[in-house]
């Protein structure tokens, strides 16, 4: 019996080890594939790491970047900005044949004035300084002296003058008409009336020419000063008095200018006088800071007067396309042309030659703002309205990584004349001929473009 039990004992456990067997093969095959699952885990965040720094968000400036080829640039409006880099497209432009001059921006007799005192007097509250902005009718200053009290004066008692000689007027003519006056009584009367009418208006017209309103005088609001009004629009280029100080009549106290009409006075040697005629096309610079531009031009008239000393005469015109900064008195050189071939042309600042080669740079995609920067400006404005703290979208638009930007694309052209600061490109394309350039400056694109390497890869290489 003990043997036949432990024959059963001995059976069971064989049964429970080979029930055990196949668990454990199962434990370690799973052990085995937790551990392979967990090392491909670790090699993709390793691959992760690795590539951190360079996946960037679909849109912003950096992904765009990455996106670019070898003859591209992208440059942020801050970038074009600091270093002064404007579009334009090309022009017609007729560069064969030009008259170069010299002269000066000038403005018209009409659009600057002189502001004098009309009776002379104590400068007081003076109210601009040199270079503010005034309009017309705008209080300049105050003049004050007693002639301007008894001007006043004078004309009420004109005005209750005129009152009572008009009675007496109409009295005698009655008396005259009823033959109960004589003649010579009424006639007297009438000169009375008259004299007084005349005197009435004069004071009356010395009133308004001292700014103020004849109408408004009154015993109550009578004053010892008048203002000084800005009689044209524009902007004050000299105050030549202080508060307090005694002015004569007629002396200059003030200038004031508008420079929205400037022109130019150029002088044209005899030799070149029967090139020029009215309407001919013209560019221009300063001449001492070629650094602003090309700017354009209309002829409008040539002066009847020749200058027997310089061998010139004076030709005025139009200024079409202008620098704010222009200011009366500029010396300036321009290129008048007269050729009869208009081809199509580029400032000379738009051209970069390098490797003998001649290049410009093409608009291919205008100023916008990537989504990311707009994204970022509203999770800005809710973080305000919230009350919540968003640092890290700081920290995004402070490094550049959203901002308003532009790309140009590197072209290769065929140039021809350079004249008044004008080049001639050859553009057979259409599409070109209408296409946006940058038109100064071009240098600092083709540096950007060669430090970011193939169209702004570098350090992308993987």
């Amino acid at each position: 019996m003990k043997i036949r039990t432990l024959n059963k004992i001995g059976l069971l456990l064989m049964a429970g080890v080979m029930v055990l067997l196949p668990s454990c093969g199962e434990s370690a095959h799973s052990d085995h594939n937790n551990n392979s699952a967990h090392s491909a885990e670790a090699h993709a965040e390793e691959e992760a790491d690795v590539h951190e720094g360079h996946n960037h968000e679909p849109g912003s400036v950096e992904a765009v970047k990455e996106e670019l080829n070898e003859n591209q640039v992208l440059v942020t409006s801050q970038q074009m900005k600091s270093v002064n880099i404007t579009t334009g497209q090309p022009s017609l432009e007729k560069v064969s044949e030009v008259v170069k001059v010299f002269g000066n921006i000038a403005l018209p007799p009409a659009s600057e004035a002189s502001v004098s005192p009309f009776i002379g007097g104590v400068v007081t509250d003076i109210r601009v300084i040199e270079g503010d902005q005034v309009q017309k009718g705008e209080v300049l200053a105050y003049i004050e002296h007693p002639d301007v009290l008894a001007l006043q004066q004078d004309y009420l008692k004109a005005v209750n003058q005129d009152k009572y000689l008009e009675q007496e007027y109409n009295r005698q003519s009655r008396l005259l008409r009823d033959s109960v006056n004589a003649a010579r009584t009424f006639q007297r009367i009438e000169a009375d009336y008259n004299n007084n009418r005349a005197q009435l208006q004069s004071l009356k017209q010395r009133l308004e020419m001292l700014n103020i309103s004849a109408e408004g005088v009154s015993p109550e609001n009578m004053s010892s000063r008048y203002p000084l009004f800005a009689p044209v629009s524009g902007y004050v280029n000299a105050v030549m008095a202080n508060s307090g100080v005694y002015v004569p009549a007629e002396k200059e106290v003030f200038h004031v200018a508008d420079y929205r009409q400037v022109h130019l006075d150029l002088k044209v040697y005899e030799k070149d006088l029967p090139l020029i005629e009215e309407g001919q096309q013209l560019t221009f610079r300063p001449a001492n800071n070629s650094g602003v531009g090309v700017m354009r031009g209309t002829v409008l008239k040539k002066s009847k007067r020749f200058d027997t000393e310089s061998r010139t005469a004076l030709v005025h015109a139009e200024i079409t396309e202008r620098n704010d900064n222009l200011l009366p008195g500029m010396a300036v050189v321009a290129y008048i042309q007269n050729g009869d071939e208009a081809v199509w042309a580029l400032p000379e600042e738009a051209i970069v030659a390098a490797e003998g080669k001649h290049f410009v740079f093409r608009v291919v995609e205008e100023p916008h703002e990537d989504e990311h920067a707009l994204e970022s400006h509203v999770g800005h404005e809710h973080a305000e309205e919230t009350g919540h703290d968003h640092g890290e979208t700081h920290d995004h638009e402070e490094e550049g990584e959203h901002a308003e930007y532009v790309i140009f694309e590197r072209i290769e052209v065929m140039t021809g004349v350079s004249q008044a600061g004008m080049t001639e490109v050859v553009l057979d394309d259409e599409h070109l001929q209408k296409a946006s350039f940058a038109v100064n400056n071009a240098e600092a694109l083709m540096s950007e473009m060669k430090k970011g390497g193939a169209g702004g890869h570098q350090g992308h290489n993987h």
